[in-house]
């Protein structure tokens, strides 16, 4: 197992509701390791998006430490945090925001632009992205509003990637897809993690969960389960399945 890129300590987060508080997150003491698919399930309300949002800077714990690389997030103002999620993170979601007016290949420029500003350097390692996810370029020029699902999620993924981003964070990236699509996305963000990229995502899917080299389950905020499998291969997809659904049937999923 590689070294820790992303820890938690003592990590909590509660919500305040018409006087009541809420306790999303507990007392979470978590280790991602990196060049690890590591997946975060659990039932509706467990606390897997929040946790995911706190990972990665987007929202603040109320207690706790999120620790990447030794540098202490809580311990950064507003403009370190978006500064950090700028060079160290890269998301995909669901909902896919592209900008409608834009071109996809202006798209992924744009983001690309904000952390460097070496113009070719970009549009190069754009292309090369473009290609490598299967989106060809009588494409590129096309708008969103043009392209399916799987095309626009695919565009999406390369924003997410063009700045070398340490740790992907994807949430349901495949919940508004098709079957097809949505495989076609998995086998993308597999590959990707073969060639290195840490990956922190959170499904309710099996077929996707099965990609990962770690699940942590969570429920009512505290990981109440986690498991360990090798690196995916289409010939071990059956074991890996039963494995997955014996995990989260023991854990009342």
């Amino acid at each position: 197992m590689n070294k820790p890129i992303l820890q938690t300590k003592q990590l909590c987060k509660t919500f305040s509701s018409d006087g009541q508080q809420q306790h999303v997150l507990t007392n979470l003491d978590i280790d991602i390791y990196e060049g690890d698919f590591t997946i975060i399930m659990g039932s509706s309300g467990s606390g897997k998006t929040t946790l995911l949002y706190a990972l990665s800077g987007m929202d603040t714990p109320t207690l706790g430490k999120i620790i990447f690389r030794g540098t202490q997030l809580q311990d950064l103002n507003s403009d370190a945090l978006a500064a950090f999620r700028k060079k160290h993170c890269g998301f995909v979601f669901q909902s896919i925001y592209l900008l409608e007016n834009m071109s996809i290949l202006d798209n992924v420029l744009t983001a690309g632009y904000l952390v460097n500003n070496n113009k070719s350097e970009i549009i190069k390692r754009a292309k090369e992205l473009f290609l490598q996810v299967g989106l060809r370029e009588e494409i590129w020029r096309k708008f969103p509003s043009q392209l399916s699902g799987g095309e626009k999620q695919r565009a999406a993924l390369i924003r997410s990637l063009i700045n070398r981003p340490d740790i992907l964070f994807a949430d349901e990236p495949t919940g508004a897809l098709n079957s097809s699509s949505g495989k076609n996305v998995l086998d993308i963000l597999t590959d990707i993690n073969h060639r290195g990229q840490s990956i922190i995502m959170v499904t309710h899917d099996i077929k996707a969960a099965v990609r990962a080299d770690r699940i942590i389950y969570l429920m009512d905020g505290k990981v109440c389960g986690e498991i360990l499998l090798e690196k995916y291969t289409e010939a071990d997809v059956e074991h890996r399945t039963k494995k997955v659904r014996d995990f989260l049937r023991e854990n009342n999923w």
